[in-house]
This record gives C-alpha cells, sequence and structure tokens, in this order.
C-alpha cells in the first residue's frame, strides 16, 4: 500500500482535508498531481513532461501496446484512470445511477462489506468515473463503490466526469471485471456476445482486446446455448464451465435440465457427466413388444413338440438376442438314443 496506506488514516474528512492532495498524489500515475482549488474541489495536473507511460497489472496488463512503441490502439485506460485536466467534484449519491452496460450483475457480499467498513472509517478516497447521460451521472467505474456508499445512506460521493462511446464503456468494464476475476462464466459470456451482437466485433477482435485466444472467447459464448435454468446453476457456481460444456451436447432443453439436476444431486465429475450424457444420446434399444400370453403359448408348444420327439423333459429359456434348451437324459444308453434321433454321426459316445 505505500504512501497510500499511510496516509489513509487521515483522510477521515475526505475531500475536506488538507491532505487530500497528499493522498491523491498516491493514487495518480507517475506524473500527475491533485491541486486542491476549493474544498471538495480537485484539479489533476500534468507535473512534467511524462515519460513512455508504464501501465503495470491495471487495465494496461490486458490490452496489447503495438510493438515499436506506437500508441495505445484505444483510450480504454483513460478512461479509469486520473488524467491531466480532470477536475473532481464531490456530487450528491442521487445524480449517479449504475450502467447498463456493466456486465457484472452479482456482487459478493462478503466483500461488499468490507468495503463498507473501510468506507465508514476513512471516506471514499478514489473518485468514481461517470458520464453524463440523460440528466444523469452514469457510472464507468466504481460500481462497488456506488454500492457501498448507497447502503451506508452516503448523501454525496467524489466523481470524476468523462466522455465516453458505449463500447468503450463496456469493453473497459469486461476487461477491468477479467482482470479482477469478478465476472462468473455466464457473465463473461454475456458481455462477449454484446461486444459482437451491438458493436459488430468479430471473435478474433474481441479476444485480442480482452487477452484471450479466439477460442477461448468463441466456447464462453457458445455457454449461452444452455437453456436458462441451467446458466443461471453456472453462475450460482453450482455446475462448472467444464459441466457446462459437456451439457452443450444435449440439445433438449428437457434433457440439459434433467442431467444438471442429476449432477448437482450426485455431485458428478465432469468425466462422470460425459458418460451420463452418452447414455441421455445412445440409449438402449426398446425391447420388441409381444403379448406375453401369446409368446409363453408359443414357446410350451415348441417344448412340447420337442418332448413328445425325443421322449424326454426339454426346457426352453428365451431371450431377445440368446436363448438356450434344456434336454434332460438318464444315463449313457440315453444319451446316445437322443444323439441318434437328432442326427448325429453314428460315432457313439460310449459303446
Amino acid at each position: 500500500m505505500g504512501r497510500w496506506g499511510r496516509c489513509a488514516k487521515q483522510l477521515s474528512a475526505e475531500f475536506h482535508s488538507a491532505c487530500l492532495s497528499s493522498a491523491w498524489a498516491a493514487f495518480l500515475p507517475h506524473g500527475l498531481h491533485a491541486l486542491r482549488l476549493a474544498p471538495g474541489l480537485l484539479l489533476i495536473t500534468l507535473a512534467a513532461p511524462m515519460a513512455k507511460p508504464v501501465l503495470g497489472k491495471g487495465l494496461g496488463a490486458l490490452i496489447s501496446t503495438p510493438q515499436g512503441g506506437g500508441a495505445m490502439p484505444t483510450r480504454l485506460p483513460a478512461l479509469a484512470q486520473p488524467a491531466p485536466g480532470d477536475v473532481v467534484n464531490r456530487v450528491s449519491l442521487d445524480q449517479v445511477v449504475p450502467s447498463p452496460l456493466q456486465p457484472r450483475k452479482q456482487f459478493v457480499r462478503e466483500q461488499l462489506t468490507e468495503l463498507m467498513e473501510s468506507i465508514r472509517e476513512h471516506g471514499i478516497i478514489q473518485p468514481l468515473i461517470v458520464r453524463r447521460v440523460d440528466g444523469k451521472l452514469e457510472l464507468i467505474a466504481g460500481e462497488r463503490r456506488f454500492r457501498a456508499s448507497r447502503e451506508l445512506g452516503l448523501k454525496e460521493v467524489p466523481v470524476i466526469v468523462r466522455e465516453a462511446a458505449d463500447k468503450d464503456v463496456l469493453e473497459m468494464a469486461l476487461i477491468e471485471n477479467l482482470q479482477r476475476e469478478d465476472l462468473n462464466p455466464i457473465e463473461e459470456a454475456r458481455a462477449y456476445e454484446r461486444l459482437s451482437r451491438e458493436f459488430s466485433m468479430k471473435q478474433e477482435e474481441i479476444a485480442k482486446r480482452v487477452g484471450k485466444n479466439r477460442a477461448t472467447v468463441a466456447n464462453a459464448i457458445r455457454l449461452l446455448d444452455l437453456d436458462e435454468s441451467v446458466q443461471d446453476m453456472v453462475s450460482a457456481g453450482k455446475l462448472t464451465t467444464g459441466h457446462a460444456k459437456v451439457l452443450l451436447t444435449l440439445k433438449s432443453v428437457d434433457a440439459q435440465t434433467k442431467a444438471a439436476d442429476e449432477i448437482i444431486k450426485k455431485g458428478l465429475t465432469v468425466r462422470a457427466t460425459e458418460k451420463l450424457t452418452q447414455g441421455i444420446l445412445n440409449p438402449p434399444a426398446p425391447k420388441p413388444h409381444v403379448a406375453d400370453g401369446e409368446f409363453v403359448q408359443a414357446i410350451e408348444t415348441v417344448e412340447q413338440r420337442l418332448m413328445q420327439h425325443l421322449s424326454t423333459n426339454i426346457s426352453i429359456k428365451h431371450g431377445e438376442k440368446k436363448g438356450h434348451i434344456e434336454i434332460d437324459y438318464y444315463g449313457i444308453e440315453d444319451l446316445n438314443r437322443l444323439l441318434d434321433l437328432m442326427g448325429v454321426p453314428e460315432e457313439k459316445l460310449v459303446d
């Protein structure tokens, strides 16, 4: 935490504190300063000509820089970071609204509670990034801080206002959440699909933007072919991505849901799930239906005819694919007699 940690405890008065610009210096990228213009108002300034930016492990770790030191392919990092000329204002929380472009729909309660405790003790240090939409301030970054502030009943929050297109906002939110591993598999799939559908981005382009290979993006989007109830199980962590991929081989909604329920009930592994789906896809052939009474009578008739012909007890055991006939004999002579009757060559078993 460094300077940030040492200064955090001094920020209980938040932006009204004289330490505010010092706290911001710890938060800002190298080369930027926070100038306190008035209570509740900061101006982000450029301290000196900046060297080639080092993005480190933020969003820049997920966005490739062209070889040869060229410019960044997008302005996405700037959406989520302070920049020269930015003004930090305190605004009414009622003016801020969540973004419909936010791919993350589920938030871990424990993490939100921890953030609330931090805000209660130190205030909001890192401002929300917003843009103006229909008279409101729509979030670009800072959804958890917004939710925590709302639950704490705060009246005002610090914000930086930006101009940004829908595509940039969605892409930045997706990359930010993926980098923090905050999205569940279904949220991730829906974000990829939305980039493809609403902004005509090909899978190769999406993969390049988020730092993944095309196959990963394609496989993620395929999860949306699952029935919604099964998608909910994946979102809730009841089914893994591995289970979900196997269930995709089942095209019937009923088959998917029944298999998913059995996986959860029995705690099946992915390998066991593969066997389960194979059994569903390749069920045993149904047995031909024959009237029981008629069939039994036919077998008994054959037994009687053999008994009359061989003059001994006969038992027929019939199956769908094989059966057997039991012939009783009494001693060697009786066996030789039966062999004669059945036309076995003259070489007797015993003379």
